[in-house]
């Protein structure tokens, strides 16, 4: 099976730039894995990250990012059935402990 990889920014509700990878199966003991592994990052993204290092006081950053999402979504490239989607939501850690983080799963 042949799967793609999609993965959206969105900035206030919007798409602002969409990355699709297209992974192939290798078999690897006994199982087919798939790996997606150090996929750069586009330009976009980097200069999001670089501007937002600089601001000063953490609620300025939290405050972008309360409208900054990411969506990842796995598909089977020939059925084009979703088989697994992530929502990536951010928040500057307050804690001293470093970053946190919360898995949620959604079921029909």
């Amino acid at each position: 099976m042949i799967i793609t990889c999609s993965t959206k920014v969105c900035s206030f509700g919007k798409q602002v730039v969409e990355k699709v990878e297209t992974e192939f199966a290798r078999y690897e003991n006994g199982h087919y894995l798939y790996r997606i592994h150090r996929s750069p990052l586009c330009e976009y993204m980097i200069n999001f990250i670089h501007k937002l290092k600089h601001l000063p006081e953490k609620y300025m950053m939290n405050s972008v990012l309360e409208n900054f999402t990411i969506l990842q979504v796995v598909t089977n490239r020939d059925t084009q059935e979703t088989l697994l989607c992530i929502a990536y939501v951010f928040e500057v850690s307050a804690s001293e402990h470093g970053a946190q983080h919360h898995i949620y799963r959604l079921v029909k």
